[in-house]
């Protein structure tokens, strides 16, 4: 999952605007739904949830969650992270809460909530949508940023490439762009960039609307990895 949440964590240059809210906009399920229809094993999943909230609100959260997660405090020279964990899951699902505090005042205090798993089947869709249903209406407004990815691998019917071009000829992918990654010697990574309608949520990057991400990952063992997305753009403290 670590894997997952570095690829989704890629910083897209500098945007001129956030995601946007949708409503009923349900990108992993789409990602989901390509993957099933094309017998492709979903390795790992996950799906972030972030907003900038008020000290007082974010306070009053962590009391709340105090009650039914285990509680813990991290702290860096930058800020204070309180993070809140279930133990109890649903259908795979796991619910993870990161309440951060800038030390500096000129940031904002952010919650971020992640919803990940590890495999995913038909009859968890409802159970998805439903989950994150709430977590929205519950916690956050509509300033809220959601950001998802999906993990699998090559096999032997699409492989090398096939994917990503299948996703984009059944997402009519407009304005795509490709980026290699070579540096490190443990593997070799391409990035593909592009736009579909099919989605609500987009940040425009030089006048260019932007809301996939595609990264294909030659692993170590020579194994190639997909992760399909959307594009997140992350802010340090």
């Amino acid at each position: 999952m670590k894997k997952a949440l570095v690829i989704c964590l890629i910083v897209l240059f500098y945007a001129n605007t956030a995601l946007a809210v949708e409503k009923e906009q349900y990108e992993l399920v789409d990602i989901a739904d390509f993957m099933l229809e094309n017998n492709l094993a979903i390795k790992e999943w996950q799906v972030t949830l972030k907003e900038h909230l008020e000290v007082e609100r974010l306070e009053a959260l962590i009391q709340e969650l105090s009650t039914s997660h285990s509680i813990t405090k991290q702290e860096n020279e930058n800020s204070t992270i309180y993070l809140a964990t279930n133990t109890q899951k649903k259908h795979d699902i796991n619910v993870n809460y990161s309440v951060i505090f800038p030390k500096d005042k000129h940031y904002k205090s952010e919650l971020v909530i992640t919803i990940n798993g590890t495999s995913w089947k038909e009859e968890m869709e409802s159970s998805y949508m439903q989950l994150l249903s709430v977590l929205t209406k519950k916690y956050f407004t509509d300033d809220i940023k959601i950001f998802s990815c999906m993990t699998t691998m090559a096999d032997d019917i699409m492989e090398n490439g096939y994917i990503a071009d299948f996703f984009i000829e059944k997402f009519n992918l407009q304005h795509v762009k490709e980026q290699y990654d070579t540096i490190k010697s443990t593997k070799n990574a391409e990035y593909i960039y592009g736009y579909t309608s099919f989605w609500g949520r987009k940040i425009t990057i030089q006048d260019t609307p932007v809301n996939v991400q595609i990264v294909t990952e030659i692993l170590g063992n020579g194994d190639v990895q997909y992760t399909i997305g959307t594009p997140i753009l992350i802010n340090e403290y």
